[in-house]
């Protein structure tokens, strides 16, 4: 495992990454590396069998594909440096045929790799270009000989030279292809991979883009619709004191139900277009839910329902206090909102070890409920409040993500009776008010 670690590290600082370069540009780096050390490898070898011109030959080439490995991988000139590149590769080994026994040498097999490099590399509008070239020369190269076999002179001192210098052709061809061919199998396996996963993420956003509309066409329609309706009975003014109220009652109750689905749905959409940028701090839990909680008294009040607060003065998480107040308004939104009349909503928290936990317990519609983990998914479905109020399925959608973003877990427990618990660990950070460590309850919001 660690030397697999090892060779994709050095493969990302030699080669380059996905996200520095294309493919066929790593696969280029790759060409250049591998060159560097064949040539490395023939300078001492051609000069072993006596060849010192092509020694010189290749120590020169050597120092031109370190120069168009340099032009691509740090300065990014790739075009510049796939042009020198075949360039030189075919003039190389053109030089490489006159110097070394012509079609008796290795400088057909060398032409071979050449001309496969260059498919492996250069953009495929380019192969009009390089392939003719290379079959030209080859072509003329041997017609040359054929025609004017004393311009290419037998260079090898006896057979045995000969055969050295083609089994080591073959060898070191057939280890630079295997190795470079090993490489963009690795390269355009990573590729595909990365390609599948966005793939299957877009579809999973374009699910929750198209599911997202239709909740929003279906459940906005309705209590815009009960707007509609109730201001259209106080506009006509035969209703008396009594009507007007629990109409004016209903109005407010639609209005505040449209709006919190709106307000998940804008944040739902902005998360979506710029992405989540949080900046995590050390928040006193009290100080940053009160104010939120006092409103939800009100609310709670309207529905006969008791909301009890017990959160300790001195209890410090590490988040994000506009992500904690949204988590915390959902879930306790969503317990007013399945609470029957007479029932009661309970919010507490205590640290535990190195975590922080905050519930949110409602005595639910007195029987027994049954939640799966799909209400954190914008598969789930929305459900009627015990007023009619209406959802989009998002409001646990943010309060799973928010948690997330700020290290934290959320979950839930099924009374066995009736009600459900909400559960959110956030870090605790250090305490920095010892002085206040009396509970607060629901008088003291």
């Amino acid at each position: 495992m660690k030397t697999k670690a090892g060779f994709v590290a050095i493969q990302k600082k030699w080669i380059g990454t996905l996200d520095e370069f294309p493919l066929n540009v790593r696969i280029f780096h790759a060409v250049c590396l591998i060159s560097i050390a064949a040539l490395a490898y023939n300078i001492p070898f051609n000069y072993y069998i006596n060849l010192p011109l092509i020694s010189l030959i290749s120590a020169a080439s050597l120092s031109v594909f370190a120069g168009t490995y340099y032009l691509s991988r740090i300065l990014k000139k790739t075009g510049l440096a796939l042009f020198i590149f075949c360039v030189t590769g075919n003039l190389l080994f053109a030089g490489n045929f006159f110097l070394n026994s012509g079609v008796d040498g290795p400088t057909d097999i060398f032409f071979i790799l050449t001309m496969t490099l260059m498919t492996a590399t250069v953009p495929v509008k380019q192969y009009k270009i390089w392939i003719p070239v290379n079959i030209l020369v080859v072509a003329v190269l041997h017609g040359i000989q054929f025609y004017h076999p004393d311009w290419v002179p037998h260079t090898y001192i006896n057979t045995k030279e000969r055969y050295l210098d083609l089994t080591s052709a073959y060898l070191s061809v057939t280890g630079a292809t295997v190795v470079g061919y090993f490489i963009i199998r690795k390269n355009y396996e990573a590729e595909r991979f990365v390609a599948n996963h966005r793939a299957k993420m877009l579809d999973v956003l374009n699910d929750e883009k198209n599911k997202l509309f239709s909740i929003v066409a279906h459940d906005l329609r309705s209590p815009l619709s009960n707007i509609q309706n109730y201001l259209e009975l106080l506009s006509d003014g035969d209703i008396d004191g009594e009507e007007a109220l629990i109409i004016n009652q209903s109005l407010l109750q639609s209005t505040r139900s449209t709006l919190d689905m709106l307000n998940n749905v804008l944040v739902w959409s902005k998360n979506q277009m710029d992405g989540l940028n949080v900046e995590l701090k050390t928040l006193n839990v009290h100080q940053c839910l009160a104010s939120q909680l006092s409103l939800f008294k009100n609310i709670a009040a309207r529905k006969n329902i008791t909301l009890d607060v017990f959160i300790p003065q001195d209890i410090h998480v590490t988040g994000s206090a506009d992500l904690l107040q949204l988590v915390i308004r959902n879930l306790v939104n969503n317990a007013i909102k399945f609470t029957a009349d007479g029932g009661r909503v309970m919010v507490s928290a205590r640290t535990e070890g190195a975590n922080c936990l905050l519930m949110v317990k409602d005595s639910g519609l007195g029987k027994p409920v049954k939640l799966s983990n799909d209400i954190f998914l914008l598969t789930g479905s929305s459900q009627i409040g015990t007023a009619n109020e209406k959802g989009v399925g998002l409001g646990l959608v943010l309060c799973k993500e928010y948690t997330a973003a700020q290290n934290g877990k959320i979950w839930f427990h099924c009374d066995s009776i009736s009600g459900t618990t909400f559960f959110v660990q956030l870090p605790a950070a250090a305490l920095q008010d010892k002085k206040a460590e009396m509970p607060l309850s629901a008088h003291t919001i």
